[in-house]
């Protein structure tokens, strides 16, 4: 994932130390929980449009998600 390292950037530099650990793993949980929705809605996609656009879709779901949760917070 392309957003990753900037997610996990930003956890390490404001978390308390005692809880980085955690935080890093809810983080990166997450962001494979949202790569395996994106690719299990892009496989039940596959009969409505053409493969070379769900590889499209799998590409910027993720960050695009990321970049929603992160506009919410601010």
């Amino acid at each position: 994932m392309a957003d990753s390292p900037l997610f996990s950037t930003l956890v390490a530099q404001n978390v308390n130390a005692e809880h980085k650990g955690t935080a890093l793993t809810i983080v990166n949980s997450i962001g494979f929980a949202v790569t395996i929705v994106s690719i299990q809605l892009a496989s039940s996609l596959i009969d409505v449009m053409a493969v070379k656009y769900l590889f499209l879709f799998i590409a910027i779901g993720p960050p695009v998600l990321g970049l929603v949760g992160l506009l919410k917070r601010s």
